[in-house]
Formats: structure tokens, C-alpha cells, sequence
């Protein structure tokens, strides 16, 4: 139907022009605020300064969209509605739910566009930014990019680190703990780097000082020893990148860390409710959209101009918040990270379909 292409583009033209203005007004403020205790602090040119802010263009619209999209459905149908033409087609005995459909269609764009973005552009554009934020605007060299403190398990030992080379792929303030049972300590290293030897699949430790241990005698026998092979065999690739936010990174890149921490022993539960999250919250488009549709028409029946915005804002800001405190609680081990990310979804989407109905039967 042509009614339902001009009710898309009236959508899409009002969300697309709320999008632009936030985040026009964003970057006007932030380069207020960066102008007086961020650049003054180096010598910055105006195109580093253009590049610094223009790969902070995905990040920040994936942020704002949601709400742009609520903002966007609430003014399109008050003006919809304020012009008649909703009230033509409810006359004409069309549901809310078939009147809703281009709406619905435009929410779905979004939902699809975010995690395309998220996906494909976001850790493009997050690495190219980290490069201007740290090496063209603070000085710092490229290849110092260290990760944090972490532990590697193989069979019978653990290797703990402090620092991770990714450029030079080597482990810095290194200990080496080795067991001859689950109970006897027979070995501990300690050695200040190491590297991973492509020819033999381990990492090398460099200068280790090892500590024996012999159940025969009181007194460790200390030696040391130029190059000390261990049997950790996880390729530098497979050296978790913690400095990462779940955020800069891509479902598949994010789900491969996953992957090679449960190999490596290491706790990434945070990551795992990182995982889901990219999954459920790019839907808060699609949510936003079925919110916006009763409470947006309250008016045609009634002169609460306000409660319907109120009520939305609300209801977003509770989504927000609640996915934020859900995810901590993921984390801490006290809910099922599957269950945290879905739930809010869950709810905002049962509590939109029962007003729909309900404005549907009081037709």
C-alpha cells in the first residue's frame, strides 16, 4: 500500500533528522570540553582533530539509536495522528497492528542496521580511533599494547603474566608454577619476558630463575637457566586481548575470546554476558517502536499531550538501567547470562503487545 511507504518515510525522515542533531550536539559539547582539558594538554591540527571525531561517529550513533528511534515513532505518529490520517484508517476498520506495520518495518531496519554496524564498521572505526587518541594526539609508540594480568593453564602447570606485547607477541614479569601431582609443588620459574616459539608450538622463557623442589630434602635447589620451555602451547593469538571493551568488538571476534579463554581456564564471564547482549540489545529498536504505538495515539482520544512521552522515556530509561544492573548481576554468577539479556526484552515487548490489544478493543 502507498499509505504505508508515506508512513515509513515520515518515520524514517524524522528519526534520521533526530539522529543527526544528537549527534551534532554531542560532539559540539564533547569538543567543548576536550578543547579546554584534552587537546590544550598536546599540539593537535585540525585534522587530526576531524579523524579523532569521525571515528567516534559509529560508536556513538549505535548508542543513540534506540532512543532516536522511540523519539522519531512518538512525533511521526502524533503528527500522523494530529493530520487525521491514522484516524481515516481506523474508520476504514484497519487494526492497530496492520496500521503499525510500516512502523514496525522501519524498527526493524534499525535493529538490523545496529548490528550491521556493530558487526562490520564498529572495530574498524575503534581500532583507527585508539590509533589517533594514542599515538598522533598523546605520542605513545604503536606497538605498546599490553594487556592485562592473566593466568594460561596447561596440564600439570600455570603460567601467570603481567603484560602482553601484542606487536612483539611477548609475555612480560612472568611465573611459571609446575605440579608433579594435584598437591606437590615440584617447580616455580620466574623470568622477566618470554616469547612463543613457532618451531616447537610453546613459549620460551627467557632468563628464568628456577626453584626445585624435592620432597627428599628441606632446601630448594635454585639454578638458572637462559631459555626455559614450557608446555603451554596457546599460540599469541589465542593470548586474550582484555584491553578490548566487549564494545569494540565484533559477535564473532567477541565469541573466539570466549572460546579461548575456556581453553586457557580463564574467567571471562563478563565477556559471555557481552556475547548475548549484542545479540538482544540491538532489538531495543524494534522494542521502542511497539512502545511508541498506544501511547503515542493516547492522544487522538484524550488531551494528555505528555503522559505518553513520560511514559516512554520511562519505560526506555528502566529498560536501559535495568539491562545495565541484569548484566551485574550476570557477572557476579547470580543469574543465568542468557536469562539477563533477554528478560527486559521480554517484558518491554509483553507490556507493549497488552497495550496494543487494549487500544485495539477500545476502538
Amino acid at each position: 500500500m502507498r499509505i504505508w511507504w508515506y508512513f515509513a518515510s515520515q518515520y524514517l525522515k524524522t528519526t534520521f533528522s533526530i539522529l543527526i542533531l544528537s549527534l551534532c550536539l554531542f560532539f559540539i559539547i564533547t569538543y567543548m570540553e576536550d578543547s579546554q582539558h584534552y587537546f590544550d594538554a598536546y599540539f593537535v591540527s585540525n585534522k587530526i582533530k576531524i579523524l579523532y571525531y569521525f571515528w567516534q561517529i559509529p560508536t556513538i550513533a549505535i548508542q543513540l539509536m534506540p532512543f532516536t528511534v522511540l523519539i522519531g515513532g512518538i512525533l511521526t505518529n502524533w503528527m500522523l495522528a494530529k493530520h487525521g490520517e491514522i484516524s481515516a484508517l481506523r474508520s476504514a476498520g484497519l487494526s492497530m497492528m496492520k496500521i503499525s506495520f510500516p512502523f514496525i518495518c522501519v524498527g526493524m531496519f534499525f535493529t538490523l542496521s545496529q548490528f550491521m554496524i556493530s558487526e562490520f564498521i564498529l572495530p574498524m572505526s575503534s581500532t583507527h580511533f585508539l590509533r589517533i587518541k594514542k599515538v598522533e594526539i598523546e605520542g605513545k609508540k604503536n606497538e605498546v599494547v599490553f594487556t592485562e594480568s592473566t593466568w594460561l593453564k596447561a596440564e600439570g602447570t600455570v603460567l601467570h603474566f603481567k603484560k602482553y606485547d601484542e606487536h612483539k607477541q611477548e609475555l612480560f614479569n612472568v611465573e611459571y608454577f609446575k605440579w608433579e601431582n594435584k598437591s606437590s609443588l615440584k617447580q616455580i620459574v620466574h623470568a622477566k619476558s618470554g616469547y612463543f616459539d613457532e618451531n616447537i608450538g610453546n613459549w620460551v622463557l627467557r632468563k628464568a630463575i628456577v626453584t626445585n623442589f624435592d620432597m627428599t630434602s628441606y632446601i630448594p635447589k635454585v639454578e638458572i637457566k637462559p631459555l626455559y620451555v614450557t608446555n603451554i602451547d596457546f599460540a599469541p593469538p589465542r593470548v586474550l586481548n582484555q584491553t578490548s571493551d566487549s564494545s569494540q568488538l565484533s559477535y564473532w571476534q567477541l565469541n573466539k575470546i570466549i572460546d579461548d579463554a575456556k581453553v586457557a581456564g580463564t574467567n571471562v564471564s563478563d565477556r559471555i554476558v557481552d556475547l548475548y547482549l549484542k545479540m538482544s540489545l540491538p532489538f531495543a529498536n524494534l522494542l521502542f517502536v511497539f512502545l511508541t504505538i498506544p501511547f503515542a495515539l493516547r492522544k487522538e482520544r484524550q488531551e494528555e499531550k505528555y503522559i505518553g512521552i513520560i511514559i516512554c522515556l520511562v519505560t526506555a530509561l528502566i529498560y536501559w538501567f535495568g539491562n545495565l544492573t541484569l548484566r551485574n548481576f550476570a557477572i557476579k554468577g547470580e543469574l543465568n547470562p542468557l536469562f539477563s539479556a533477554w528478560i527486559m526484552n521480554i517484558l518491554v515487548m509483553f507490556l507493549s503487545y497488552m497495550l496494543i490489544r487494549k487500544l485495539d478493543k477500545g476502538q
